[in-house]
């Protein structure tokens, strides 16, 4: 696969991650605290406070990882904007 195809891939899956650990950390937000979630049945978007808790963590993870991937499949191009910005 060429780079820009793997520039594309990693920068999609980054979306997709951002839009789950965007919309999990709302539902966190807003969510009773402690034993209130438990106790009420409270969900958001069909997910329990724990399930969130869950996922948000987890992709979180995943997204952590390809931001890494991301810096290094474009380090030259980050370099670049450095020396430009501090010349």
């Amino acid at each position: 696969m060429k780079i820009a195809k793997w520039r594309a891939v990693i920068s999609l899956l980054l979306f997709i991650t951002f839009v789950i650990v965007f919309f999990t950390g709302i539902g966190l937000h807003v969510a009773p605290h402690g034993w209130l979630a438990k106790t009420n049945g409270w969900s958001f978007l069909g997910f329990s406070k724990q399930s969130l808790t869950k996922i948000h963590t987890l992709i979180g993870f995943v997204m952590s990882g390809l931001i890494g991937i991301h810096l290094i499949l474009n380090f030259k191009l980050w370099l670049s904007e450095w020396k430009a910005l501090f010349k």
